[in-house]
């Protein structure tokens, strides 16, 4: 009786640990980018995600999701759009979910994600970007003209979970 109980417990810890074996793996370095991001005016929440070996991010919250009236009358209370975007045609989509990040790839060298592209909202232009990870929940962005040399670096901070 007893060795029959012991065998099971055995059985049942093997099987535990054979079910838990894909979660004792250790997690891909490349992936310590994918999560939510806010941005370092605290206004915004970048999600970046992994698709095939690429990264991309898009905005999953804002602070203003709507104008005010300091945007002028005609936009009070209407829903925050891509107003500064050079593209005429592209001024009315929301500004939810818009996508900030791109293209970017993961150098196992350098530890580090570059080759991407960054859009900044504020102004509508478009920067070659690199990031990495200053720690697990600091994440330096730069984006830049050209070389890296002519651009501006920001810290966004990892979160959690996401406001309403």
């Amino acid at each position: 009786m007893f060795r029959v109980t012991q065998r099971r417990r055995l059985a049942g810890f093997a099987c535990c640990l054979i079910l838990q074996l894909p979660f004792l793996a250790e997690a891909d370095p490349a992936d310590a980018i994918v999560g939510d991001w806010l941005v370092k005016s605290g206004d915004v929440i970048v999600r970046v995600e992994r698709h095939n070996d690429l990264y991309s991010g898009n905005i999953v919250w804002q602070l203003h999701d709507k104008f005010s009236a300091q945007d002028g009358p005609e936009l009070d209370g209407k829903p925050a759009t891509d107003i500064f975007n050079p593209d005429p045609a592209l001024r009315s989509r929301p500004m939810d979910g818009l996508l900030l990040l791109w293209d970017l790839h993961y150098d196992a060298e350098h530890h580090d994600w570059t080759g991407g592209r960054v859009y900044d909202s504020n102004n509508g232009h478009t920067f070659s970007c690199q990031m990495h990870l200053v720690d697990p929940d600091h994440l330096k962005i730069r984006g830049y003209f050209g070389i890296s040399l002519l651009g501006g670096s920001s810290v966004w901070t990892r979160v959690t979970k996401v406001p309403p």
